[in-house]
């Protein structure tokens, strides 16, 4: 569902921090995806989608294997309740869900529009995030 994607430079600048300077990071306690209409950016610039009822959902992850990990369980967003479509294209992972940093994103590998009383799944396996 989801392409490689890239860190944010907040999760760029954490793992230097923690592994060539020696400073500890704290892991997020829960880890949320959220739904972009632009490209979220390293900087997380880019266009979180607004419309009424969204909200960011929390996401579990299974252990890695070749540097690739997945979703471990189904990811539903709630219903777009505005009357304007809205396209999705690509996710971001955050470590809050309102706020926070912006820990990776990733770009859908087809977009989705969203009309009125859509709602958007992903299947436990369909984002598969892989570090190179």
């Amino acid at each position: 569902m989801a392409t490689n994607g890239a860190f944010s430079d907040y999760l760029e600048e954490a793992i230097i921090n923690h592994f060539l300077r020696g400073q500890a990071q704290i892991a997020p306690s829960k880890v949320y995806i959220g739904l972009f209409e632009t490209d979220a950016g390293e900087d997380g610039s880019g266009t979180e989608t607004t419309y009424t009822g969204y909200e960011r959902q929390e996401s579990e992850w299974g252990a890695p294997s070749g540097g690739k990990t997945a979703n471990d369980a189904v990811i539903t967003f709630p219903q777009n309740q505005d009357a304007q479509p809205v396209t999705i294209s690509h996710i971001a992972l955050f470590d809050a869900q309102t706020g926070g940093n912006q820990l990776f994103r990733a770009q859908l590998l087809s977009a989705r529009t969203l009309e009125q009383g859509d709602s958007l799944a992903f299947d436990a396996g369909a984002v598969e995030l892989q570090v190179d």
